[in-house]
């Protein structure tokens, strides 16, 4: 990925960092809580460690090392190696998602038009579509050269298994068909039967009024800024894709949280290593480097003072409290999203993309999926409509500030 590459790309050039490659730790040895606090600071970490050397005639040894911190940042993903090895210290909160996501990588036809630094989400009945940008797509000075995009397809465990047996070009035509689509009408909140209307007749012509209105209010809203027109800051299709560039993987999803904090004797978790999120609001990794501006500036407060930001409580403790709210409210939040979002489809075989009629099937859904999902409708186009919550509720998702 290209944010990756340039971060290493940096920590290469820095000749303040040096970089120990072909190393695999073995055990970490950290204090224990109760040094914390004592008149001497607690000692540092240790990490035994074999690192393999080559030597000069391309023959392979491994070498035990053993290497020593006054702080060590675990930053090593959801199936963090220095969580696990220090759980005491890290017990964490798990939730299945019951859901499983599918993404690649495809080139898009650049026929019918190119990202223009646009994300593009569809929420189908069982989860979201997601169609993200890459660096070269908003850097793409050549019409003729290809334009990327991601694709991450949240969905449950069959379906995600079914996406994964398609070829490339049946994937892309499942992808194609379910994310191009236009607005889709909400179906009736009383039904098509006249289940659930009152047997009064002013009382049931009001109620079926009411709903007319509601549903036609909802659809214009939505119509109104629906263009097809790059040029045009609303609503507009997503691009089609023209084929799969590499494999097409899959994962299951699962909310995480560490239950006590994110620090514990000389040692801080930042990103997936404390929390992962679903991927529906993309705020995992908002979060994340949200936790690494947060940390670096305690360490950087720390330094300019001289003092050793391990030592004591004072910065990690900081650095907990900041993070713990932070993130305990983003991950309640997606998951609200996530509970609202699957109230339409989620108990619901018929909406699913093995059915080829999933997008015109809504007139299946029950009364409640019916009016959670036109409430749903109705809140995202009336944020839409008015710019300053719009911009807020951006710049929130955005993290923008990583403000402390």
């Amino acid at each position: 990925a290209p944010l990756v590459s340039a971060l290493w790309d940096e920590l290469r050039n820095d000749e303040r960092i040096d970089l120990i490659d072909n190393v695999q730790t073995t055990s970490i040895s950290a204090p224990s809580q109760n040094t914390m606090g004592n008149v001497e600071p607690p000692p540092p970490v240790k990490m035994s460690c074999t690192r393999s050397i080559t030597n000069e005639g391309g023959s392979k040894h491994d070498e035990e090392c053993t290497l020593s911190a006054d702080l060590l940042v675990a930053a090593d993903g959801a199936n963090s190696f220095v969580r696990r090895t220090l759980g005491s210290s890290f017990p964490m909160i798990t939730h299945s998602y019951d859901r499983k996501a599918v993404t690649c990588t495809v080139e898009l036809d650049v026929r019918k038009g190119g990202m223009a630094k646009t994300a593009f989400q569809r929420f189908l009945p069982h989860g979201p579509i997601a169609l993200l940008p890459v660096w070269n797509s908003l850097n793409n000075d050549h019409n003729d050269a290809p334009i990327y995009a991601n694709v991450v397809w949240s969905t449950t465990p069959s379906e995600a298994n079914h996406l994964l047996s398609l070829s490339g070009t049946e994937f892309i035509t499942t992808l194609n068909h379910h994310l191009c689509q236009g607005p889709n009408v909400n179906p009736p909140l009383l039904g098509n039967n006249n289940r659930g209307m009152p047997h009064i007749p002013i009382i049931g012509t009001i109620a079926k009024e009411m709903d007319s209105l509601l549903r036609t209010a909802n659809t214009a809203l939505t119509m109104g800024t629906w263009t097809e027109s790059p040029s045009r800051n609303y609503f507009r299709m997503p691009p089609a894709s023209a084929r799969v560039v590499g494999p097409i993987m899959g994962f299951d999803l699962r909310l995480s949280h560490v239950q006590q904090g994110y620090t514990a004797p000389r040692v801080a978790l930042v990103g997936d290593a404390a929390h992962t999120v679903h991927p529906m609001a993309g705020q995992g990794l908002n979060l994340g480097m949200g936790d690494v501006y947060s940390l670096s500036e305690l360490i950087k407060e720390a330094v300019d003072s001289g003092m050793d930001v391990a030592g004591t409580g004072l910065f990690l403790d900081r650095y907990n409290q900041e993070r713990m709210v932070k993130g305990l409210g983003t991950v309640g939040g997606v998951q609200g999203l996530h509970e609202l979002f699957r109230c339409s489809g989620s108990n619901s075989s018929s909406g699913g993309i093995m059915n080829a009629n999933a997008l015109n099937s809504g007139g299946n859904a029950s009364g409640v999926e019916s009016i959670v999902g036109l409430g749903r409708s109705l809140g995202m186009n009336v944020v839409n409509g008015l710019g300053p919550l719009r911009r807020a509720f951006a710049e929130a998702a955005a993290g923008a500030t990583f403000s402390r």
